[in-house]
């Protein structure tokens, strides 16, 4: 994906457009599935939400302070001007998930509904992403995305927020399959991904998202 898409005189951040665009598609998807789950009017789901792509928004764009500060005073325009990285992405991520967490505790949300809740926001959000950032070559990802997600209401975990199913589920599902489509995926011509004891680093990352989704504590159904 080009750094920049140019609007005539205009040149904007693609990445940022992305995220913004996915944000977007995320926040309108759990709009929708708030709308018709048993959870509507029960929290202001949807205010924790627009302040959480906030949070991530300003981690992705700010993080650079942290290592180098300095930078700002030597060049105001850096705030404007540098763009995230992933590691300021995942800090941004992690910043949302602190504020998450401290508005559950401060709502007195139990934790497996507040874990059970956000997939069907990430999830969309995420598809639109690797589509846009990615493609053709994150098609792969795109669909297996959609998968878990229509598992979630195959399986009926939507209608039950609060067991921890859904959170378990999308963990599994994306760790899991993802680290299938990850041997056999294509990457862009050029592309030599580094390597961490033999695997990639989103590898690694679907592994982690699998031993999370595997260690997940989850009411057991009982039929009869």
């Amino acid at each position: 994906m080009s750094e920049t898409i140019e609007l005539g005189p205009l040149r904007l951040d693609a990445m940022l457009l992305a995220g913004l665009l996915s944000a977007a598609v995320g926040l309108a998807m759990f709009k929708i599935w708030l709308s018709r789950s048993s959870l509507q009017g029960e929290t202001n789901w949807m205010d924790i939400a627009l302040n959480a792509v906030i949070c991530t928004i300003i981690g992705w764009k700010l993080a650079f302070l942290v290592r180098d500060p300095e930078l700002l005073w030597e060049r105001p325009s850096a705030l404007l001007l540098v763009r995230g990285s992933a590691t300021d992405t995942a800090f941004g991520f992690l910043l949302a998930c602190a504020y998450v967490a401290y508005a559950g505790r401060k709502r007195n949300i139990p934790l497996k509904k507040l874990l059970d809740v956000w997939p069907y926001a990430i999830i969309p959000g995420c598809i639109v992403w690797t589509l846009l950032t990615d493609f053709p070559y994150a098609i792969p990802y795109a669909l297996l995305l959609a998968c878990v997600y229509g598992i979630l209401f195959r399986t009926g975990a939507s209608s039950r927020i609060g067991s921890g199913e859904t959170a378990s589920l999308s963990l599994l599902g994306t760790g899991i399959g993802g680290l299938f489509v990850s041997l056999f995926a294509a990457y862009p011509p050029g592309t030599l991904p580094a390597l961490t004891f033999g695997l990639t680093m989103l590898q690694w990352l679907f592994i982690a998202l699998s031993f999370i989704g595997i260690l997940m504590p989850r009411k057991v159904r009982i039929n009869g």
